[in-house]
């Protein structure tokens, strides 16, 4: 990797100012447009005009039909040196763990299939794996000694003939992400010419696990990730990894990489009048027909009912019903397929042991039926004591309900919470800023930091990523025409005022008030409220009143971009005003709404995005807790389970979940910035403003505060949250 800056410098499409530093522009001139003079007006409106010809939309996305998105990169949103070189430095580690996995791999078959005379030709294949030669090196010595290889196949017995045609394919996918590199920028990586390596199109039998434990080694020269590094406390089952035990498997809801879905179940339709997202107690058994003597011997508790449980706030479910009916497809030659679990816990406020000892309770896994719809015999309901009679005496079966549980929440992480929620929630706002607030609009000044990258990242996904034989269809479930229809169907059904961080808990009946711990809720309420105070300053300083809301011109235009069909599109931006006018049907007239409007556009590109992104790799990535793919249909109550091995049917080759990682590796490891820190140069600071900086100030010891409080609370943790950690947050998605 040592020369891929050089390849940059020399071939890249976006010339030397792909290498250059980009800092934010410093502040000039900042007032609103009511307050300049009729030629600045005009000067600004012409600036306006020429950015509308480098920012505009499409809906044409295939999958992503009216999905508003940047129709080009614009020269300004690419990324800079600095950035290349974060990624360079996560590729090389990536390449370190392939180059190590592939070569152990390798040894093992060689072992096993090659005659001594032919031995030494592939061990020198073999070294190559093992030495520390950077991968141009390694490319150019494996090219060379590879060249025989047909010479050498002929004398190799049959069951060989795939290592040599997956070395070649190695190579030639190195070559692919190198070439690719020099043209497409940086992330060409992530493509699937990475997962060509370990393609095989042959049997695949040396990347077929034996045992659990060969997922643990593929992470043999990465990281610990966060949940294979779980401390045993006295309080955990002595059996087992820890991240593979039903503590785990509830606390994933509280503190995992997708906290979106848990909801509370509520006694009766009069409770959930005003939680929008709740479940009542009679739709959740009318397709999930648990009774309460099931439910006794479950919880171990024969004086508590369902209906007792629903009313004290302590039931709560995950529906995957948007996944049914989805389909997966053959991927490299095996059937893979879909689920739609419902998943139901209980808050117990007094867990026994297996469970965290808190005074408070904690979160205990109930039941999982893999479908959306219940059958005795062929969609049982699966629970740990195997309560509900689905002849499941060992408790395989519920082992496996869990991983499939689990697999259909980090679907949904990845296509809805992560790429739906965050990355294109943000990018048609960047659009409408660009186009709508002159470079010296207070707001654009401000948005512009938590702006950065987006549109180039969420371009080079689209590229990459969820394109056809792109990461997601190689790492995610189902068909990639499928998941970006529930991608788009998702973003197009957000509600702005719905999904604001003081509202969504409550709206699924998992505020403060129904659920006594939830450590991303607790965690990110702080941040909110500190962007909130933060934004609320810094619009006061600039507007002064309602009126000076009313009265700002290129404000009302970016409401109007953001909310038409047309343009950004958004639904829900409830405190907006109806002007009667059918062409222009809504203006801002609040201060306090506009407030909440940017604080919430902020929060989306920090710390909602964190909380999906950066617990990738440490909480995702072990695949016998979870994965993003299933290759056997869900058990019945006539399957058998014998043993521990025949679990392995349902998860990923060891390619695939190589693959799979490596990718949520590289995304976990990339952050750009900290938020609400926008000064690159001490020396040349982004905002010049005297008052702007003392808000900045304010801003950024707010978040220390929080920071230590946050790292307080992870002392009494089962293991540390990280992930709204104001240090662990960038400004904006980057990544």
């Amino acid at each position: 990797m040592a020369n891929l800056a050089e390849s940059f410098r020399n071939s890249s499409p976006y010339g030397d100012d792909f290498l250059a530093t980009k800092p934010l522009k410093p502040e000039a001139n900042i007032r609103l447009p009511q307050h300049v003079d009729a030629d600045e007006r005009e000067r600004r409106e012409f600036a306006l005009s020429l950015k509308r010809l480098q920012y505009n939309y499409t809906r044409t996305y295939p999958s992503l039909e009216n999905v508003p998105v940047s129709a080009d990169l614009p020269p300004a949103e690419i990324y800079d040196a600095r950035y290349g070189g974060l990624v360079e430095a996560a590729q090389e580690r990536v390449w370190h763990n392939f180059r190590h996995i592939l070569h152990t791999a390798l040894e093992r078959q060689l072992t096993d299939n090659v005659t001594n005379a032919r031995l030494g030709e592939f061990k020198e294949i073999g070294k190559l794996l093992k030495n520390e030669s950077g991968l141009l090196d390694f490319l150019r010595d494996i090219t060379k000694l590879t060249s025989d290889i047909p010479g050498m196949v002929e004398t190799a017995s049959d069951s060989l003939f795939n290592i040599p045609d997956d070395i070649r394919k190695m190579v030639i996918g190195f070559v692919k992400v190198q070439e690719q590199a020099k043209t497409e920028g940086p992330t060409a990586h992530l493509k699937s010419a990475l997962y060509e390596m370990l393609a095989h199109n042959k049997g695949r039998n040396y990347l077929k696990a034996t045992s659990t434990h060969d997922y643990i080694k593929l992470h043999e020269k990465l990281s610990t990730p966060l949940m294979l590094g779980i401390d045993r406390q006295s309080w955990m089952p002595a059996v087992g990894l820890p991240c593979e035990q039903d503590w785990f498997f509830a606390y994933l809801q509280l503190a995992g990489f997708n906290t979106t879905l848990l909801t509370g179940v509520v006694l009766n339709e009069a409770d959930a009048i005003d939680r929008l997202k709740a479940k009542t107690l009679a739709q959740l058994l009318n397709k999930m027909p648990l009774n309460d003597a099931q439910f006794q011997r479950i919880i171990g508790d024969a004086t508590v009912t369902l209906a007792q449980a629903a009313s004290e706030k302590r039931l709560f479910v995950c529906d995957y019903h948007m996944f049914d009916g989805l389909k997966a497809i053959k991927h490299h030659g095996l059937q893979r397929h879909m689920v739609a679990p419902v998943v139901l816990f209980y808050w117990d406020p007094k867990p026994p042991h297996g469970f965290p000892q808190d005074a408070d309770g904690a979160l205990r896994p109930v039941a999982v039926m893999c479908s959306q719809h219940y059958d005795p015999v062929h969609s049982p309901i699966f629970t740990p004591n195997d309560s509900c009679d689905a002849n499941d005496g060992n408790g395989l079966k519920w082992r496996v309900a869990k991983f499939l549980a689990n697999a259909a929440c980090a679907i949904h992480h990845e296509s809805i919470a992560h790429l739906g929620e965050c990355h294109l929630t943000v990018e048609p706002a960047v659009l409408a800023t660009h186009r709508q607030l002159s470079e010296n609009h207070p707001l654009h000044k401000l948005l512009i930091p938590h702006f950065r990258f987006n549109i180039n990242i969420n371009y080079d996904a689209r590229r990459d990523l969820i394109s056809p034989g792109g990461v997601v269809a190689t790492s995610i479930g189902p068909a990639i025409a499928e998941t970006l229809q529930l991608v788009a169907k998702a973003r197009l059904a957000w509600h702005w005022d719905q999904n604001r961080p003081d509202r969504m808990f409550h709206a699924r009946a998992v505020d403060a008030d129904a659920l006594v711990k939830f450590p991303f809720r607790d965690d990110t309420l702080l941040v909110w409220a500190a962007i909130r105070r933060f934004v609320a300053a810094y619009v006061t300083h600039y507007y002064a009143d309602d009126v000076a809301v009313v009265d700002d011109g290129e404000l009302q235009n970016w409401i109007h971009e953001m909310t038409s069909p047309l343009y950004a599109h958004f639904r829900g931006m409830d405190g907006l005003m109806e002007t009667g006018d059918p062409n222009r049907p809504y203006c801002i007239a609040s201060r306090d709404y506009l407030i909440d409007v940017i604080a919430q556009l902020i929060y989306v590109a920090g710390p909602q995005h964190a909380n999906t992104n950066y617990a990738q790799y440490p909480l995702m990535s072990h695949v016998p807790s979870v994965a993003g793919t299933i290759y056997r249909t869900p058990p019945t109550r006539l399957t058998k389970l014998e043993s521990e091995d025949e679990l392995l049917s349902w998860y990923p080759p060891l390619d695939v979940a190589l693959y799979g990682f490596s990718f949520e590796y590289l995304l976990s490891s990339i952050q750009y910035d900290k938020l609400g820190h926008y000064d690159e140069n001490l020396s040349f600071p982004y905002f010049t403003d005297p008052r702007i900086r003392e808000i900045v100030a304010d801003f950024q010891h707010e978040l220390a505060l929080i920071e230590m409080e946050i790292r307080q609370r992870n002392r009494s943790r089962p293991y540390a949250y990280t992930f709204q950690l104001p240090s662990r947050i960038p400004n904006s998605i980057s990544i």
